[in-house]
């Protein structure tokens, strides 16, 4: 439930075998996962709880009656038990005073996230990534969803992908402040030579009077995450009437 755009600290995985990365290749993960840092564990302690799902179909021929005795048994097997059933290594159970080899198909290992991460494994591989979002990571993230909107407003002014642009944002506090700390970054992206930045109530004087009249080529009024924001452009060679 958090946006793409929206930058994330940590991320921490679990490849079976180990896995190295160049440092190159590591920033392009980084990049295309907009995480800050990733770290490679030798194994999913602490991020993930393995549980098992009995399977009544497979017990049922070499358990009988005693099926529901041996799947309450095959719930309280331990992490470490699951972990080697996974990997096909053997384990044991004992149901009264017969004891017997699980076989492939007997149970299912289920893996949970445990604690605040959010966590996606299947077959030995876990991907957990850290939700918390400080309020850095948060003017980072509404930087983004800005040059989002002012991308999309300058294709529909009619603008040419070149365009130098000259910029208007405008909303409460949390967006001037994304605006100003991230000013660069969003200049770079979207060929700004400049913009301003100001109280949202300027940019719905500007919206009232339109347009045209006020010199942009664009308005949008846009939500950020529930944060109300307008933005405005123009070419950057089109002067702003006197």
């Amino acid at each position: 439930r958090i946006r793409v755009r929206q930058p994330l600290a940590r991320m921490q995985a679990v490849v079976p075998g180990g896995i190295e990365l160049r440092p190159e290749i590591l920033d392009v993960v980084r990049d295309e996962l907009n995480v800050k840092e990733i770290a490679f564990l030798s194994d999913a302690a602490g991020l993930v709880t393995l549980s098992a799902r009995p399977n009544y179909r497979a017990l049922g021929p070499r358990w009988g009656k005693a099926t529901n005795d041996a799947a309450n048994v095959i719930r309280t097997l331990s992490q470490e038990a699951l972990a080697a059933y996974r990997a096909g290594e053997p384990v044991e159970i004992t149901v009264g005073d017969d004891t017997g080899v699980l076989q492939s198909g007997d149970l299912e290992v289920i893996e949970e996230a445990e604690g605040t991460w959010a966590v996606k494994a299947e077959n030995g591989h876990v991907a957990a990534l850290d939700p918390e979002l400080t309020p850095e990571l948060e003017r980072e993230g509404r930087a983004r969803e800005l040059v989002n909107r002012i991308q999309r407003l300058r294709k529909d002014s009619g603008l040419e992908i070149s365009d130098r642009i000259a910029l208007g944002i405008f909303g409460p506090p949390e967006v001037q402040e994304a605006a100003l700390e991230w000013a660069d970054f969003i200049a770079g992206e979207v060929l700004a030579v400049g913009h301003e930045v100001a109280p949202l109530e300027a940019g719905e004087a500007i919206v009232a009077q339109g347009a045209d009249e006020a010199g942009w080529a664009g308005i949008e009024s846009t939500d950020l995450d529930g944060i109300a924001a307008i933005v405005t452009l123009r070419r950057a060679d089109v002067s702003h009437p006197a």
